[in-house]
């Protein structure tokens, strides 16, 4: 019962309005990095010669993929970072 009652003091499994609020922001960067990183990796790459379409999609694509992994990253982190409970939690010093 103590573990359960750990589990659910740790913050995991929660979304915070502040976590929607990042996943926003995340998904806007993504949504303008996607397409830049697109446009440098495509030989003969011209600004005249552009797929437009391609590009939107690519944005959108992009910025769902950026928003829905960092709310997937904090539903499944605690509240000092660790994913899963493990991964990434601060060490503490032993003597």
């Amino acid at each position: 019962m103590n573990t359960l009652k750990a589990l659910l003091d740790s913050g995991m499994f929660k979304l915070g309005s502040s976590d929607v609020v990042k996943a926003l922001a995340m998904a806007v960067i993504s949504g303008a990095v996607f397409p830049i990183i697109a446009a440098v990796q495509t030989p003969n790459f011209s600004i005249t010669n552009v797929n437009w379409d391609g590009v939107l999609v690519l944005a959108i694509n992009g910025a769902i993929i950026g928003g829905v992994s960092y709310l997937v990253k904090n539903f499944f982190s605690t509240n000092n970072g660790a994913v899963l409970g493990a991964f990434g939690a601060p060490k503490t010093p032993t003597v």
